[in-house]
C-alpha cells in the first residue's frame, strides 16, 4: 500500500464536496480550518453547488474528485463534509489516473465509499479524519494532535492510544495483523454486492456509525456477516456508535449495542474490540486507512507498523 507524501506548511490543498452541500457559513469555517493548520485551501466548484441533498450533479462531483488528483499544484485533498452521495459517483471516477497521482486524502462518514475504492483499486493510504466544516480551531487537543500527525507526518509507527479515560474493551481475545480498512457501517453495507464493496480478506475491519437505531445497526452488521465480510476479516475494531436514538424506544423491544456486538460479532471468533475512539464524536483518532496495524484484543492495544 502506497503512503502518499505528507503535507508541508503552505501547501495548496483542494476542498471538495463529493456528498452533501455546505452552507456559506460552513464554507467559511472550512476555509478557516485549513488556514488554521497552515495550509492553503483551494475550494473546487462542488463546494458551491447544490442539487437537493447533493452538492451538485454526480458528474460535477466526480469531476472535482478526478481533477483534484490530477492537478499538479494540489498536494492534498480534504472532503469538506459527508452526508450522502459519494457512492453515486464511484462509477464515474478515473481510477487509473487517481492511482498514478496518490495524494493525502481526508474525510469520514459518507466518505467511507471513497476510502474503500482508493484503498482497493488505487492502492494508497487515505485518512479517516475530521473534516474542515467541523472547525479545526475548535477541536480538542487530542483530536487536533492526531490530525496534525496524519497531515504533516503521515503517522509514525507505534502504539495508538485512546483519549485519557477511554478504555479499549475486549470483545473477543486474540491478536492479528493486517491493513485497517472500513469506516461507516451504513455506507459499507449499502455497497454490498457491487464492484465497490469492501474487501475484508485478511484485513482489520474498522466500523463506526451515527444516529442509527439499534435494529439498523443489527441489520447492517448482519448484512456484512451474511456476505462473509466479518468472517473473512483478520480482526474487527468497533469505533464509536454515537447519537443513537432511543429515548422514545420501548426498552423491552430493543437491544443495547453491547448485546448486538456479542450476538453478531463475538461468534465470528476473531480478535475484536470496541470503544476505539474514532467516528462522529470527539475526541477522535485519525486513522490511516490501508496502513498495516497490529491489534492485540486481549491487551487492548492497537499498534501501527
Amino acid at each position: 500500500m502506497i503512503k502518499p507524501c505528507s503535507l508541508r506548511p503552505g501547501d495548496r490543498v483542494a476542498l471538495i464536496a463529493p456528498s452533501s452541500p455546505v452552507t456559506k457559513e460552513k464554507m467559511e469555517i472550512s476555509l478557516e480550518s485549513i488556514r488554521f493548520i497552515g495550509l492553503d485551501p483551494i475550494p473546487f466548484p462542488s463546494c458551491f453547488m447544490k442539487d437537493g441533498y447533493l452538492s451538485g450533479t454526480d458528474k460535477a462531483r466526480a469531476k472535482d474528485v478526478n481533477n483534484a488528483f490530477t492537478d499538479r499544484d494540489i498536494k492534498g485533498i480534504f472532503c469538506i463534509r459527508g452526508g450522502y452521495g459519494a457512492t453515486r459517483i464511484l462509477p464515474l471516477l478515473d481510477y487509473i489516473n487517481i492511482a498514478r497521482n496518490p495524494k493525502f486524502f481526508a474525510g469520514y462518514s459518507d466518505i467511507t465509499a471513497l476510502h474503500t475504492v482508493f484503498n482497493k483499486f488505487c492502492g494508497f493510504i487515505t485518512y479517516h479524519a475530521p473534516m474542515p466544516s467541523r472547525g479545526y480551531k475548535d477541536l480538542d487537543d487530542f483530536s487536533l494532535s492526531s490530525l496534525y500527525e496524519a497531515v504533516f507526518h503521515g503517522f509514525r509507527t507505534g502504539e495508538i492510544q485512546n483519549p485519557p479515560g477511554e478504555t479499549l474493551e475486549t470483545l473477543c481475545p486474540g491478536s492479528a495483523q493486517g491493513q485497517i480498512i472500513g469506516g461507516n457501517l451504513s455506507v459499507l453495507a449499502a455497497a454490498l454486492g457491487s464492484p465497490y464493496e469492501v474487501d475484508t480478506k485478511d484485513k482489520i475491519l474498522f466500523l463506526e456509525d451515527v444516529e442509527e437505531l439499534p435494529y439498523r445497526i443489527d441489520r447492517n452488521l448482519t448484512a456484512l456477516r451474511l456476505a462473509g465480510k466479518l468472517g473473512e476479516a483478520a480482526a474487527i475494531i468497533l469505533g464509536t456508535f454515537s447519537d443513537i436514538p432511543g429515548g422514545d424506544l420501548d426498552q423491552d423491544n430493543t437491544l443495547p449495542l453491547n448485546r448486538i456486538f456479542e450476538q453478531i460479532v463475538y461468534p465470528i471468533g476473531i480478535p475484536s474490540v470496541y470503544n476505539f475512539r474514532s467516528g462522529h464524536t470527539y475526541p477522535q483518532i485519525t486513522i490511516p486507512m490501508g496502513m498495516t496495524i497490529n491489534l492485540n484484543a486481549t491487551a487492548g492495544t492497537v499498534t501501527f507498523i
